[in-house]
């Protein structure tokens, strides 16, 4: 779990939660960070007279803090079956992964509707279209893809001819390999990587989670190129 850990740590710090979030499992066990998040998303949403915000908390004042997490993550309609606050307290990597990735995606979410004409919520197939508009629009050599876990977005080539569609050029063909080998897809990866932060894009994934066609990274990769593209 340390890669997505990994990643969802940068993303919590980059709400400028307090304190910083080094070990992802340890550093939410007391709730405070995740209340941080959730009020940085959906402002007004935690009564803090309730929280205990006295440090260091004793674990049945930490677990109240993470029973309020799941109260606020299902009131927002968050997937938590089976979740109780104890299993963030108690640093259960899957449940505790799971809680942070459905923030970050509101996240990503809420940023791309609040920059749409429409302001209607974004869903992962719109995010699909938009990347496969972009493509074809573009010239783009790559294929459509049918969803972020599309075995053909391993080589790098789609993510490349997305960025290519946005700003023509920016892609040089001499540094894009052929895509067949675990090396060579990797170097595509980080190409893609490269580029987008050139761009301006926040990027939390790493060439691997391209490579191995990890869709919620690839999502917030997607995510992040229609935000600076809006």
């Amino acid at each position: 779990y340390d890669r997505e850990a990994r990643a969802f740590a940068l993303w919590l710090n980059s709400l400028n939660v307090d304190p910083f979030v080094n070990y992802l499992f340890e550093d939410l066990k007391d709730g405070l960070v995740l209340l941080q998040a959730f009020d940085k998303i959906f402002p007004g949403s935690v009564n803090w007279k309730r929280v205990n915000t006295r440090v260091p908390l004793m674990r049945f004042k930490q677990i109240e803090n993470t029973n309020m997490v799941v109260d606020l993550g299902k009131a927002h309609r968050f997937s938590l079956v089976g979740i109780q606050g104890a299993d963030i307290t108690d640093g259960v990597p899957t449940l505790v992964l799971a809680i942070v990735w459905q923030l970050m995606r509101a996240n990503i979410i809420q940023t791309l509707a609040s920059l749409s004409t429409h302001g209607r919520e974004i869903t992962d197939a719109d995010m699909v279209k938009w990347a496969n508009q972009v493509v074809a629009s573009s010239g783009g050599r790559a294929s459509p893809i049918r969803s972020f876990s599309d075995s053909k977005l391993s080589s790098g080539h789609f993510l490349l001819d997305v960025l290519n569609g946005m700003k023509p050029g920016i892609v040089d063909p001499q540094l894009v390999t052929a895509g067949h080998s675990d090396d060579d897809m990797k170097m595509n990866a980080k190409y893609a990587i490269s580029i987008a932060r050139k761009l301006g894009a926040t990027i939390f994934l790493l060439p691997e989670d391209i490579v191995e066609v990890k869709p919620k990274m690839i999502l917030t990769f997607i995510g992040s190129l229609m935000a600076i593209k809006h």
